[in-house]
């Protein structure tokens, strides 16, 4: 492991960003052949390999990798922040990419801010991990372990948050696309799956693990594919599996918290519609 130095490219994808600092790809983030990070991942965290490619060509469409005269495909990860991209709303730690455009920035004099080339005012915000956020989620420890479930709640609070207008994280701006849901619904899942030092248990992780990835974007000592660790004893077929119920089950969480804090903001304190008589239903019909 060495951390990043001056000049080197870090993007939003934390796995990524510990591949280049433990040297499984360029380590200035730059120039990175795109289809090896797929490769990489397939390998390093035993996932099917259908799984990534796609995700590269959709890289490719948005921009974000240059496809050079010889056909070769290059990454420089930092350019994953650009939007539409890797990283959407709702990241575990990262703040919403909206959160700057609020009431009182919307009306600040242009020489403050909205002066023409000063975008960054609205976007460099979002490239350092939130610590609260961060201490949101691992405060949901116990005993020093992080669960699934643990992650799964901090899903449901982020998207409540983020829509609710008392909460300090609100972003009026917020949309939470179907894309954006199996976003997350991977992200919150693979810090326990991938990063796990257990045969057959899938579900929880060192919080010190989960605190390093994010803060420093560090494997833990000792890593290497369950695969490797556990040779004929782990379950290739049954660790995606699981992989596949627990992402299933995320995208139900984003999408009934994302429903229920647009209730919320709808229809405040508690606050309903009117019941609708049969008569008018059949009149609106």
């Amino acid at each position: 492991f060495i951390p990043p130095q001056e000049g080197d490219s870090r993007g939003p994808c934390p796995f990524i960003n510990c591949m280049a600092n433990h040297g499984f790809i360029n380590r200035s983030g730059q120039e990175v052949p795109a289809f090896d990070i797929a490769v990489l991942a397939m390998t390093l965290f035993d996932l099917p390999d259908t799984m990534f490619p796609p995700v590269v060509n959709m890289a490719i469409f948005d921009g974000q990798v240059e496809v050079q005269q010889d056909g070769q495909t290059l990454l420089d990860i930092e350019r994953l922040w650009n939007r539409p991209g890797e990283e959407r709303d709702v990241s575990m730690v990262f703040p919403n990419p909206g959160l700057n455009f609020n009431e009182e920035n919307l009306h600040i004099p242009v020489s403050d801010g909205f002066e023409p080339n000063n975008e960054e005012f609205f976007t460099d915000f979002r490239y350092e991990v939130d610590a609260p956020l961060l201490k949101q989620l691992t405060d949901r420890s116990t005993a020093g372990v992080l669960t699934i479930e643990d992650h799964q709640e901090h899903l449901r609070t982020r998207i409540l948050n983020s829509l609710l207008p008392d909460s300090p994280e609100h972003d009026m701006f917020f949309v939470l696309s179907d894309e954006s849901m199996h976003v997350a619904a991977n992200q919150y899942l693979f810090p326990v799956m991938l990063l796990g030092d257990m045969v057959d248990d899938f579900t929880s992780i060192d919080t010190k693990v989960v605190e390093d990835l994010w803060t420093q974007f560090r494997f833990p000592d000792g890593f290497a594919p369950r695969s490797v660790r556990f040779g004929d004893d782990f379950d290739f077929e049954a660790f995606n599996a699981a992989r596949q119920d627990w992402q299933d089950a995320n995208v139900l969480i984003a999408l009934e918290a994302f429903e229920e804090g647009k209730a919320v903001v709808k229809h405040p304190e508690g606050e309903m519609e009117p019941p609708v008589s049969s008569d008018a239903k059949l009149v609106t019909a």
